[in-house]
């Protein structure tokens, strides 16, 4: 499989709270708590536009939390960000933490391939950064979602949108901090704290923040009683505010990730009998419907281990009231390791056992330089700027996967089946016997280029239109080698002196295949010859592409009065192109099927912003409408060559709907709020490109398919969530008391555009609620009693859809109900 996929875009965004009125200038110092504005609604700024404005005078559909609200809502990974965010899908894989965002159906399928990467773009402190798994989301000072693409000012592959998470940053002059710590069942301990040292009057400070989070895992394997889904990771980060004159301001961070989980915990759901291994899998799929979908088991210790490290600066310049300059650096390393069942069973069917010891299935270093220079006078405001991203493998990566044996060997027939008495003889546990394919080497690298401007006109004092353009171009690459084990053929000997095989017949198919190189074998057999090329003599099989590609935008927003915004704009997004190095590996890089063309996305919006007030009542509404054109769509083909998932495209597709949020102060005390989207997302053309069979891949033959007129996998049509706070009637020296409650719901989605059992992932709701007693007795200490899904409802939350390759399709399932303490204290 490819190892990796080249990191995505430009500088992110940072984003604040502050009482209506003008936007303030830029700082970079930490931001403020949400602040009401004058409707006594929370009013948060952004920088959706890469400067700082009030959301509600921002003429683009942005979901923003301050880091208060995603306490109050139990916010901890992407998933959980999902249920209170309207068109916003976050889709997983049986590796748990692998979390990949989807807005308005557009971004979710940057797995596999080299080049390419995910259609929603994170960043962290004005940084292309990954938001997914554990460890984000802690001390920031807002999060914030843009919907729809962002290619002029945020880069490459944001055709979907952007998540941008703001840490907090050191203040000036003030010490202070606080600590944080939770207390649930599944032996639920985490605990977070942050301390802001000033070191010289404002001039110097820094802010130090760590987090942790272990607990149980909440799927058991029946056999060996190991428990999946659990977690056990740790964040720590240290930033550093620098501000030598007036004019000059610096802002450095260092973030570091460590996660050790066992990951796992997918469920068998159903089996085609018509495949390979239907007959062999059946027993333990009926074993599993009786177990339910809290316990499995697996034929592999699954674990997901890995460590992120990023080092930043971000230095900005005002030479003048009009003029700011701004250069953004940034150096990570992203190295992990992680071992999955694909198949859910305790056969050696599809298993990936992780990298070679001391190496790393993904280990990647990445360098991002961004200039960007903004100058504002009278009616304009002019942003440019240029962006270069390089990213290489430091190390080589490597893999070990597990497949059943061949009759015959690697060119053999079917999979050798063992009745009882052989299993007992050879003491395997099971009717298949394993072998182990090696990935000694492999390599990605990448570069990414961009330009770009955009212009902001006032064309009278209520009317400005907008106009951006961007050109990225793309280069991406590497090599990879595959051989056979020659350990996993020493069973043919053991075969011979058991008389199954005659000891000629074992020598033969041990020659033939121990260390045999699989790429070259292909070419060989392909060539009409015999393959006899063995490891460490394997060629090291390369592969190449580039892209490019415009994004663009063009808007129009009208300032009806101080609390109503209506805008219309349409932008164009650009996500590079790829190439899939198993194809190179198996098929060579003529195959249609090793190259990926990039996707080009043009949308129309429209949308309306507006604060209400009726008497005592205040209100606020949101509401935006789209229509997207959607072309040359990279799609996940699963399980398509020796169990790994390839990229391709889809030729053309629409995605139209609806976004609303919404929120009503009917009295002092109670808060009403709620989020809805409606999104309808169709292939209007995808002929997929037919797969030959491949002995030495395991993988029969697949034609041309015609999937026109599916619905796109991983969108629900219809989403909302309903909150409710009640403040309770306390004396105000006691402090600030209230209840909350969550109801979060979202309708059926498909999995997959192939009709197949499972193909379809059914309605849930979640309900989550909480007690909070803030500013206990006038202390700066607040304590809070959460329930999280306290229905305990059963729901899938990724899905593994090989029933018509593989044969077989499984799931993990969404955490159960969990409950706790959490008790804050601020300094």
């Amino acid at each position: 499989m490819a190892p990796a996929a080249l990191l995505i875009g430009a500088a992110g965004a940072q984003a604040q709270s502050t009482p209506q009125g003008d936007a303030p200038t830029a700082t970079a110092t930490a931001s403020p708590a949400a602040t009401p504005d004058d409707n006594g609604l929370e009013d948060i700024v952004v920088t959706a536009r890469r400067t700082e404005e009030r959301a509600q005078r921002v003429p683009v559909s942005i979901t923003a939390f301050t880091q208060d609200s995603l306490r109050e809502k139990s916010i901890n990974t992407g998933t959980d960000l999902q249920n209170y965010t309207p068109s916003l899908s976050v889709l997983g894989d049986v590796a748990r933490n692998q979390e990949t965002y989807s807005i308005r159906g557009m971004g979710g399928n940057g797995g596999p391939g080299t080049g390419s990467g995910p259609g929603v773009v994170g960043y962290f402190a004005e940084v292309p950064s990954t938001v997914s798994g554990p460890g984000n989301f802690f001390d920031l000072a807002s999060l914030q979602v843009l919907k729809g693409p962002q290619g002029t000012l945020f880069g490459r592959n944001t055709t979907g949108g952007a998540v941008l998470l703001e840490p907090a940053r050191p203040k000036m002059n003030v010490a202070e901090g606080y600590i944080d710590g939770t207390l649930g069942n599944l032996r639920r301990r985490s605990g977070q704290a942050a301390l802001n040292i000033p070191i010289i009057d404002d001039i110097l400070a820094i802010r130090v923040a760590g987090q942790f989070d272990k607990r149980d895992g909440y799927v058991r394997d029946v056999v060996t009683g190991r428990d999946y889904l659990n977690r056990n990771n740790y964040s720590l980060r240290l930033g550093v505010q620098f501000n030598p004159t007036d004019t000059i301001s610096s802002y450095s961070a260092v973030s570091y990730l460590d996660v050790k989980e066992h990951g796992g915990g997918s469920i068998l759901l159903a089996v085609n009998p018509a495949r390979p291994y239907g007959a062999l899998l059946q027993p333990y799929l009926q074993a599993q419907q009786t177990r339910g979908v809290r316990e499995t088991s697996l034929g592999v210790a699954t674990r997901e281990v890995a460590t992120n490290l990023l080092i930043l600066n971000n230095t900005e310049w005002r030479p003048s009231e009009s003029l700011t300059i701004k250069n953004i650096f940034s150096y990570g390393r992203t190295r992990s390791t992680s071992a999955t069942d694909r198949d859910s069973t305790p056969l050696p069917i599809a298993d990936l056992l992780g990298a070679y010891p001391g190496s790393y299935n993904n280990n990647l270093r990445t360098i991002t330089e961004e200039l960007q220079v903004r100058y504002e006078t009278g009616p304009l405001r002019l942003q440019v700027g240029g962006f270069y991203l390089d990213q290489k493998t430091p190390a080589p990566l490597t893999f070990q996967t597990v497949n059943p044996m061949q009759a015959g060997g690697l060119l053999g027939g079917g999979p050798i089946i063992l009745p009882p008495a052989l299993q007992a003889a050879l003491g395997v546990n099971g009717p298949l016997l394993p072998a182990l394919s090696l990935q000694p080497s492999a390599h990605v690298d990448g570069r990414s280029k961009a330009l770009y401007a955009q212009a902001q006109i006032k064309l009278t004092p209520e009317l400005t239109a907008t106009a951006g353009f961007r050109w990225t171009w793309d280069r991406f690459g590497g090599d990879i080698q595959s051989y056979q084990d020659a350990q996993s053929y020493d069973v043919f000997n053991r075969l011979a002196a058991l008389g199954v095989v005659t000891p000629a017949q074992a020598a033969q198919i041990i020659g033939l295949n121990a260390n045999l190189c699989v790429y070259d074998a292909f070419l060989a057999v392909a060539a009409g010859g015999f393959p006899t090329l063995k490891y460490p003599n394997c060629t090291n099989v390369q592969f190449q592409g580039k892209s490019n590609g415009p994004t663009w935008q063009l808007g129009l927003d009208w300032q009806a009065d101080a609390h109503t915004l209506l805008y219309a704009v349409s932008r164009r997004g650009y996500k590079s192109g790829a190439s899939n190095a198993i194809v190179s590996l198996f098929l060579g890089e003529q195959h249609p099927l090793f190259a990926v063309r990039p996707e080009r996305v043009t949308d129309a919006e429209i949308g309306l912003k507006r604060d209400w007030t009726f008497g005592g009542v205040q209100a606020r509404t949101n509401i935006s409408a789209f229509y997207t054109w959607y072309n040359d769509i990279q799609v996940i083909q699963r399980a398509a060559i020796a169990g790994a998932d390839i990229l391709t495209n889809a030729q053309r597709a629409r995605v139209m709907g609806l976004e609303f949020e919404g929120t009503l102060v009917p009295t002092k005390g109670l808060t009403l709020s709620g989020v809805y989207s409606y999104n309808s997302a169709k292939y209007l053309e995808y002929n997929t490109i037919a797969i030959p069979a491949i002995p030495q891949a395991l993988t029969a033959a697949q034609p041309s398919r015609n999937l026109a007129g599916t619905e796109f996998s991983f969108v629900p049509k219809h989403k909302f969530s309903l909150n409710a706070r009640l403040a309770l009637p306390i004396a105000p020296s006691a402090g600030d008391m209230a209840l909350s409650a969550n109801w979060s719901y979202q309708t059926s989605q498909r999995v997959t555009p192939e009709l197949q059992p499972f193909d379809t992932i059914a309605g849930y709701g979640l309900l989550n609620l909480r007690f909070e007693w803030n500013d206990v007795r006038g202390a700066p200490l607040d304590l809070a009693i959460y329930g999280t899904n306290v229905l305990d409802k059963e729901y899938r939350v990724t899905a593994n859809p090989g029933y018509n390759n593989s044969g077989f399709i499984n799931s993990i399932y969404g955490e159960p109900a969990q409950y706790g303490v959490q008790v804050r204290y601020r300094f």
